[in-house]
């Protein structure tokens, strides 16, 4: 996305602030963003700035937590893989317990960490062996939500309040920038 034309003023700089990243967001991601907000909403008000800046900061955050969620679940693969395969384990019958059937002396989360492992091989077995089971790459998302779903439904709350916010800011500024046209055509 080519730079927006349109510069924060530099009396606004100190107000408005630096960005509040966190360690590893990326800061042209975020400034290309505010450009993209400036482009579009031709702040010219001091207000108009303070309204872009509100806008920005929400959409960013809203983000962030999105990214959070998503991160909790994926966070979570451990522990269901582990769930999956003490349940293999529990369910099959004694005549499954063949040579060629992984062997859990070393606990389930040494073996489910193989479907983390760099290693092809390693990482197939497990699949292989959730698969002989009908357990799908989904199946393990689902139960890794379910199993952290506290820490997802906290972000989400946090995604909807941001989202709600927005909204409040749109409207705010709807609502500034209606009075001040109507304060316009009044003076003419």
């Amino acid at each position: 996305m080519e730079k927006s034309k349109i510069e924060i003023p530099k009396q606004l700089e100190s107000l408005l602030g630096q960005p509040s990243l966190l360690e590893g967001e990326d800061r042209e991601a975020y400034l290309a963003l505010r450009s993209a907000v400036i482009e579009d909403r031709q702040p010219k008000t001091v207000m108009d700035w303070i309204h872009v800046h509100d806008l920005v900061t929400q959409l960013w955050e809203e983000q962030r937590f999105r990214r959070a969620s998503a991160a909790i679940i994926r966070g979570g693969m451990l522990a269901a893989l582990e769930y999956y395969l003490e349940e293999i384990d529990t369910s099959r019958e004694e005549i499954d317990r063949s040579s060629d059937f992984p062997d859990f002396s070393g606990g389930f989360k040494n073996y489910a960490r193989q479907y983390f492992s760099a290693n092809p091989k390693e990482r197939k077995e497990v699949i292989s062996l959730l698969a002989q089971y009908g357990i799908t790459p989904s199946e393990l998302l689902a139960k890794a939500a379910q199993l952290e779903s506290n820490g997802v439904l906290m972000f989400e709350r946090l995604v909807t309040s941001r989202a709600n916010g927005r909204r409040m800011l749109r409207k705010e500024a709807e609502r500034y920038a209606g009075s001040r046209d109507h304060d316009d055509l009044a003076e003419e």
